[in-house]
């Protein structure tokens, strides 16, 4: 399969040119189109400042007392944090409290702290952000419940996590690509990974994680095409909970590379057919198109293509069948499995 067609240096210059300014009047479009009116649905989202309360910790009745803020939240972090379950049973609270007091006053979990306190004084911006992204989420889910949200420090475990009814963004993940203890080998990030743990992943990680929460895949269906249909309606929802934010942040991507998709979505999508890959069951067939790496990989795609691109052919169908069905909900949308009428009702072809 051919995927880029040489021309001239002039042509190629032309050609790009006019596409960089399509894609951007089309990006704004799209953004634009589903900033509707939330002034009926608007949600205050305060954050609490959760690593403060842990790294302060010095007693068991300090230990015990973070149990009032949020018995299922504080729960599940422990039980992250510390293992504090056994096969017998849980762990003596006295012993899961010394287990935490010596976590969080070993001195590089001290450093750490002190590190992201630095880098994050406040978050009052984030917290603005959340409110806004949380009262879409309200408009178009006045039924679920708002989560509450806490900031906590892991150490590197993930980005964001959440609970039965609250979510926890680990700040640890969001100091910047030039964070030393990031490049250590012990830590094995990949830099393609590293380049995304900035401020400015927050509040999409967040949402993607909430979402994920709420509306989970259940139907256990494992071709290629359920999991692009799958990821393609979480990031449509982002598309609704966040108009205003840049595609490349809801996906992962570097500069330059959705303008990338764009230009050869003819020939990811003629990919995905031609090697029988939309209907394959076999992870392992389809895995180089689908996971987080570099770069997608698979016959004849290019090294330059950006990773998981049947992701975003599945983010595009999705967009399609929205569009042609502007009766259907977000939350119906969420909640429809038949992928294959999804596809086919799109009318997708690039």
């Amino acid at each position: 399969m051919i995927w880029l067609i040489k021309k001239t240096r002039i042509i190629r210059l032309i050609q790009s040119t006019i596409l960089i300014s399509l894609i951007t009047f089309s990006g704004c479009k799209e953004s634009n189109k589903y900033a509707v009116d939330v002034s009926d649905s608007e949600v205050e989202i305060k954050i609490n400042r959760f690593e403060d309360d842990i790294f302060a910790i010095r007693s068991t009745a300090d230990y015990i007392a973070l149990d009032k803020l949020d018995s299922v939240f504080i729960r599940d972090y422990k039980r992250g944090i510390m293992g504090n379950e056994t096969r017998d049973g849980f762990v003596p609270v006295e012993v899961s409290a010394k287990g935490l007091i010596e976590f969080v006053t070993y001195p590089d979990m001290v450093h750490l702290y002190n590190s992201v306190d630095s880098a994050y004084p406040n978050l009052t911006d984030i917290e603005a952000q959340l409110s806004d992204a949380f009262s879409y989420y309200h408009y178009y889910f006045p039924e679920k419940q708002i989560p509450k949200v806490y900031t906590v420090v892991t150490p590197f475990r993930s980005q964001v996590i959440s609970s039965q009814h609250a979510i926890g963004i680990c700040l640890d993940m969001y100091l910047g690509a030039d964070f030393t203890p990031y490049q250590t080998p012990l830590m094995q990030f990949p830099q393609f990974i590293i380049k995304r743990f900035r401020k400015d992943y927050m509040v999409p990680n967040v949402m993607r994680g909430w979402v994920e929460t709420e509306f989970q895949d259940t139907a256990n269906q494992n071709r290629l095409l359920d999991e692009i249909i799958y990821q393609g309606k979480i990031l449509h929802a982002l598309d609704r909970l966040l108009p205003e934010t840049p595609d490349s942040l809801k996906i992962g991507y570097d500069y330059g590379k959705i303008e990338w998709c764009y230009k050869n979505e003819p020939q990811i999508w003629t990919h995905l057919i031609d090697q029988e890959l939309l209907y394959n069951t076999n992870y392992r067939d389809y895995s180089g198109v689908l996971v987080e790496a570099p770069f997608s990989k698979g016959i004849n795609v290019p090294q330059d293509a950006p990773p998981k691109i049947a992701v975003w052919a599945g983010w595009q169908i999705v967009r399609k069948y929205m569009d042609k069905h502007p009766d259907v909900t977000l939350k119906a949308l969420l909640s429809d499995f038949d992928n294959d009428k999804i596809l086919r009702e799109s009318g997708y072809k690039p």
